[in-house]
């Protein structure tokens, strides 16, 4: 019989683990031990450039965020010196602006509805290809409980038109969600081993890695109109001036943003895909199974291609 600590509480309780006990440890390479132990993938918090927060990996960064940051505290600042309800949804409410906020030339008045989308939609597309990038790079690792919470314009069909309806798959009819970066990259690598040993595999890209960068588009690609934007909204004095400067380069951030979905619901459907033919694979070796195959559910070419005629 051992004898206990007593440990305080509504019941006292004289159980306790023997001294002599040898707890179990896992079995982890050193690499994976060095990563722990270094912090690397210790969660803290983190605000993206546009003040919305997000648990991150702390030895992580956006190779984009530098860029983002300067976009988004221009569009700031242009923003600030506008007058309340500079946007108001009822035109007869909405107040006149001073011209030389909107742009060169303008006239000081009341912003257009156009006008106005328009503006909201580079600072959002800036928005959305931050927070992608984000999930791309271990910068925003955190699970919401509407996946598709955090788009600005994407998604948004209401305002900006059937054009930025969230891509959709089999599996995810709803929207394709994006996953953290254990999730992105695991997928993504497994894809891109797979794709290599099939044929007629469709990729954006080319090179050794083409389906990694066809797959993180917003990581890869996004740089060079990013620094374009940035170029522009510099040089440009005006809300509205601001906005017409970029909204081209803006809406090559939504094509790319739509890309990147449809690719990675494509992705979960091959591996998907991949998963069902080993498991196939498997069952038809259960003769049970193997039955149900073959005088039920699979056609010729399956069952040929199983084996099991």
């Amino acid at each position: 019989m051992t004898t206990g600590k007593k440990i305080t509480g509504i019941y006292p309780d004289n159980l306790n683990f023997p001294d002599s006990i040898i707890p179990k440890t896992s079995q982890i390479s050193d690499l994976q031990k060095n990563l722990l132990n270094s912090g690397a993938l210790d969660l803290v918090d983190h605000k993206d450039p546009f003040g919305r927060s997000c648990k991150a990996y702390a030895g992580f960064k956006n190779p984009h965020d530098d860029t983002i940051q300067q976009i988004a505290q221009k569009i700031y600042d242009q923003k600030a010196a506008l007058p309340d309800n500079w946007d108001h949804v009822n035109y007869a409410q909405r107040t006149v602006v001073d011209g030389s906020l909107i742009g060169p030339g303008q006239t000081t008045r009341k912003l257009t509805d156009i006008e106005i989308r328009d503006i909201k939609f580079v600072e959002g597309a800036i928005k959305d290809i931050a927070f992608l990038s984000n999930r791309q790079s271990g910068m925003c690792v955190t699970e919401f409980t509407d996946s598709n919470s955090m788009w600005t314009v994407m998604g948004n069909t209401a305002y900006y038109g059937n054009d930025v309806a969230l891509p959709t798959s089999p599996s995810s009819p709803g929207g394709i969600a994006i996953p953290g970066l254990a999730g992105y990259m695991s997928m993504v690598s497994s894809f891109s081993s797979l794709a290599n040993v099939l044929a007629n595999v469709p990729s954006t890209a080319s090179g050794p890695c083409k389906f990694i960068e066809s797959a993180m588009g917003a990581l890869m690609k996004a740089g060079g109109i990013l620094g374009q934007i940035l170029s522009k909204v510099l040089q440009v004095a005006g809300i509205l001036a601001l906005a017409v400067a970029v909204i081209g380069l803006a809406k090559m951030l939504i094509d790319i943003i739509k890309e990147d979905i449809r690719y990675l619901g494509n992705i979960l459907e091959k591996l998907l895909q991949a998963a069902l033919a080993g498991l196939l694979g498997e069952l038809a070796k259960d003769p049970c199974m193997a039955y149900l195959l073959t005088a039920g559910i699979a056609t010729a070419t399956t069952l040929k291609t199983l084996d099991l005629i």
